[in-house]
């Protein structure tokens, strides 16, 4: 009994991972069609949209959680993309916090459909806007993403100097 729910679960699973990549295919696809017929205005487009969503989300984000310093982005950011498979770890530097995520399941889906440039545009280009959003007091650095097939997200969060 246990090998045969086993054997469901792991096809379960291969299932699920089709899926998300033909999903992401597909919408590489339409991006892709996108950007032929109206060309970078699309893509511009595209970005303006996903900024003002994000940051509007991270506002409602901050003001529920009552607080918002830079740990608490952590908390409302990171921690619950653990149990999402993404891994990394971080250190607080006398500047600001220092994060490297070294698992990505987002870039994971988008390298396994070849679909890293809207990846990045979808899923990376946010992260300014999440810290904008969260708290316009937090300054957001990165150099490095698994995206564009770095070792590591180099994220790096800090307060920004009043004056």
């Amino acid at each position: 009994m246990m090998d045969n729910e086993k054997i469901v679960e792991e096809r379960l699973e291969e299932q699920r991972e089709q899926l998300e990549r033909r999903c992401m295919q597909r919408m590489a696809f339409l991006l892709d069609g996108m950007e032929k017929r109206l060309g970078s205005a699309a893509v511009d487009a595209l970005d303006e949209m996903i900024a003002e969503d994000t940051l509007e989300e991270w506002a409602e984000i901050a003001q529920k959680a009552g607080s918002n310093q830079i740990e608490d982005l952590i908390e409302q950011l990171w921690e619950p993309l653990r149990a999402l498979g993404f891994e990394f770890t971080f250190e607080q530097q006398e500047d600001g916090l220092q994060l490297w995520c070294t698992r990505c399941p987002l870039s994971d889906r988008a390298h396994a459909a070849e679909a890293t440039k809207w990846g990045y545009h979808l899923y990376c280009a946010t992260d300014p806007h999440i810290v904008a959003g969260f708290n316009p007091k937090i300054g957001f650095r990165r150099t490095k993403t698994l995206m564009e097939g770095d070792d590591c997200c180099d994220h790096f969060y800090y307060y920004l100097e009043e004056g």
